[in-house]
């Protein structure tokens, strides 16, 4: 006989067991549904399905063993699959598992299971995994410390923020400030403002913060006659010295919760420790200024606002008396990266009228107002370098300015 004759016969077979099953599965269920059955009728009824049941798997096994003698060739996969667990079923009484096996014969046999021996070391469970594996090229993990240093070096270093206790920062900076300024009616003066300074700050217990700077500063001065065509140049003059020490202290008063800001106050004295003026050029030093500002700071992730209002009481040196002044100032700064802010700060200064032996000239006061630009960058480790373009608003404010500094920052235990 053949092998596909025989494929059909099982197939017949296998219908034939299929109608069989539901024929005794489904008049038995709406019995159930119309009389309540007895016991003694529901175990008739399951020894005369199991014995059609067994019946047919004999019908069913004797076609197998027939399709077992057919070519080896024309037998498929599926089959041969099944042949091995027809001869096993053959020795002995079948199971329910055999009966499931003999009446579905193209399924192969599930191959059994074989328990895993693992370990706790030896299979992490996912965030175990997920550490043992580097992040890809290009990628990196940041930590909420991280992403936040650069912006919080920017608020130390522009005075928003205290340096933390025990550690100190040095600021090297460089300054550079174009002036143009009408004098009179018929002279303008232009002035290049150079300066190099050195900043230190340091960390102290109950969240405070002591200051001091000392600069250099490079004057040069030009004033040109506007009346005549074309301009002329009446002077150029030059002059450099050491500018006015500046001593201050800065503390932390409150934190930030809820609506309330971050507060934190500064004092700050300006010492006339430079000339007044070298080779007749007016120089940015010796004056003699006592400054009280006070800083409120509030967080929006990753942006955060601040504002400062002061006042700076200027006294008598060298027989002038400068303008007492008022200044605000607020701004905004955010983290672009884990290692890089930018800001933007306006600042507005209002300065009242000079005093010379005790006479004061009337319109000497002024209103200054500055648009600042800044960018800030961790280089390496405690090292902070920024750079910020100022530009004028007002005719008498500094046309522009621009500043470069780098701030270095370092343990200090014994602060």
């Amino acid at each position: 006989m053949g092998a596909k004759p025989a494929w059909r016969r099982l197939a017949s077979a296998t219908a034939i067991v299929l109608l069989v099953l539901l024929g005794t599965v489904l008049p038995g269920s709406m019995a159930a549904r119309a009389t309540e059955p007895t016991i003694e009728q529901l175990q008739k009824e399951i020894r005369q399905r199991d014995a059609v049941i067994r019946s047919l798997i004999r019908r069913v096994e004797n076609l197998e063993r027939q399709i077992g003698t057919a070519d080896s060739a024309s037998a498929s996969p599926a089959a041969a699959a099944t042949r091995p667990a027809a001869r096993s079923r053959a020795g002995g009484p079948p199971a329910p598992q055999t009966e499931v096996a003999a009446l579905e014969p193209e399924e192969p046999p599930a191959k059994p299971r074989m328990p895993a021996k693992t370990s706790p070391a030896s299979s992490p469970g996912p965030p175990q995994q997920a550490r043992a594996n580097p992040p890809a090229p290009g990628q990196f993990e940041v930590s909420e410390d991280d992403a936040e240093r650069a912006l919080e070096r920017t608020l130390v270093a522009t005075g928003n923020l205290l340096v933390p206790s025990g550690f100190a920062e040095v600021e090297p900076l460089f300054s550079y400030t174009r002036r143009e300024t009408p004098i009179l009616v018929l002279f303008n003066q232009h002035r290049n403002e150079f300066t190099w300074a050195l900043d230190t700050r340091l960390g102290l217990p109950w969240e405070s913060q002591f200051e001091i700077a000392l600069p250099y500063n490079l004057v040069n001065q030009q004033i040109t006659n506007v009346f005549v065509a074309p301009p002329q140049q009446v002077s150029d003059r030059s002059g450099n010295a050491v500018g006015d020490l500046t001593v201050g202290l800065a503390k932390t008063f409150v934190h930030e919760s809820g609506w309330i800001p971050d507060l934190l106050g500064r004092i700050t004295y300006e010492a006339p420790t430079g000339p007044l003026s070298v080779n007749q050029v007016p120089m940015l030093s010796g004056q003699s200024k006592l400054s009280f500002a006070g800083t409120a700071l509030k967080r929006q992730d990753p942006l955060v606002f601040v504002g400062t209002a002061g006042y700076t009481k200027a006294f008598q040196s060298n027989h002038i008396t400068p303008g007492d002044q008022i200044n605000f100032q607020t701004g905004a700064f955010l983290a672009t990266s884990p290692e890089t802010a930018l800001r933007a700060v306006l600042q507005q200064n209002f300065l009242q009228n000079t005093t010379v032996d005790n006479v004061t000239f009337k319109g000497s006061n002024s209103a200054q107002s500055i648009l600042t630009f800044g960018a800030s960058s961790i280089l390496g480790r405690g090292i902070l370098v920024d750079l910020q373009v100022g530009i004028g608003l007002t005719n008498s404010a500094p046309k522009y300015s621009v500043i470069l500094s780098s701030t270095y920052r370092f343990g200090a235990p014994g602060l």
